[in-house]
This record gives C-alpha cells, sequence and structure tokens, in this order.
C-alpha cells in the first residue's frame, strides 16, 4: 500500500498469477499444525525446551493443544540472565496454556562455563582450546558457542533426570529458520552455518 497500484499488482499476482484462493486463516493453520502434530507424534511423548519468546511458546500451544497432557513434557532451563522474575512470567504464562512446566535453574553451569573451540577455524577438526569461563569471554561468537554447548549439557542431564527414553520421546523445537540453519536441522540444509554473527 506504500506503492501507486500495488495493493492491486500483489492481488494480481497472488490470485491470478499464483493461483491462491485467499482462504488461508490463522484458523486454518492452526488446525492444519495440530493435525500434522497429532499425526507425527501419535502415542510419543513431546520434550519441548521453551525459552519464554514467542517461538517456544507457540510452539509448546500448539502440542499442548494437539496432545494430553502427560505427552508434553515442557522445560524451562533458567541461566540466570533473563530480566528480574522473567522466568516465574514464563511459568505463569504456560501455566494459563494448561502446561506444567519443569524449571531447572543453572545459572551457575552457565556463568562458569567453557567449552572448546577450534584452534583454527579453517580446521574445524583438528586442535582445539579451552575457552575461558563465559563470565571472563568478551568474543561474541564463543559467548554463543559456550552458552549453546553449556545448555546441550544441562538440557542432557533433564534428560536423564527424568528417565526420558529416546525411543518414546520426540524433540520438540519452537525456532526461527536462521536457528535451524545454524543447528545443521535437516529441515533446511543439514549443514551448519554461522549466519547471525
Amino acid at each position: 500500500d506504500l506503492t501507486e497500484n500495488g495493493v492491486t499488482m500483489m492481488k494480481n499476482f497472488l490470485y491470478e498469477i499464483a493461483g491462491l484462493t485467499g482462504t488461508f486463516t490463522m484458523k486454518s493453520r492452526e488446525e492444519n499444525c495440530i493435525k500434522y502434530i497429532r499425526e507425527t507424534v501419535s502415542s510419543n511423548k513431546v520434550l519441548m525446551l521453551v525459552s519464554g519468546g514467542v517461538d517456544s511458546t507457540v510452539c509448546a500451544a500448539l502440542l499442548r493443544k494437539a496432545l494430553t497432557e502427560d505427552q508434553v513434557i515442557a522445560v524451562h532451563i533458567d541461566n540466570g540472565f533473563l530480566r528480574k522474575k522473567e522466568v516465574q512470567q514464563v511459568e505463569e504464562s504456560l501455566q494459563k496454556l494448561g502446561l506444567k512446566l519443569k524449571v531447572v535453574s543453572a545459572h551457575h553451569q552457565f556463568y562458569d562455563g567453557v567449552t572448546s573451540i577450534p584452534i583454527d577455524v579453517n580446521e574445524p577438526h583438528g586442535r582445539k582450546h579451552v575457552t575461558s569461563l563465559l563470565c571472563l569471554t568478551h568474543n561474541p561468537e564463543e559467548k554463543r558457542r559456550i552458552i549453546g554447548d553449556t545448555f546441550i549439557k544441562v538440557a542432557n542431564e533433564v534428560i536423564t533426570e527424568l528417565n526420558l527414553r529416546p525411543e518414546e520421546v520426540m524433540l520438540g523445537q519452537g525456532t526461527l529458520r536462521p536457528d535451524l540453519i545454524e543447528s545443521a536441522s535437516q529441515l533446511v540444509s543439514g549443514n551448519a552455518q554461522t549466519i547471525k554473527t
């Protein structure tokens, strides 16, 4: 609507050229997602790591609408870097959606987190060195790596603690495409690429 005849051009493209019908609604999208979740998950359980952000919260809400209460295992890992009282807000908002949320306090694991990174970025499988503690690290990419690796370690501890069997539990991921690319998701390319940096 900022371009002369822009709306007309868009309508012509969408309806005349692309052949769309204009019947899409958010309700139909929600119904399709719920149907897809039910068919995919079947009688399995889903472990949903919820950050409290829009992506993971929407995914958790859709899982809860599609599945029974005991099929959705919602976990929030408190890394100690959230705003004051944000963890409580996440917990309360998810309870309103009918989700039981397990909150894992991992402040010290993140604050004192370290990881191994390649000495030479051109040789990712070559020699590595251990980073400084996260609380002493200034390089943004190293910080991201430490936080990501620490998150995975804590998540694996939670999975062990909950006695979850991989053959019965799926991992729910509510995320943006850049996150899928960076985590080498098979839904995108299967190759990890650092794009946010």
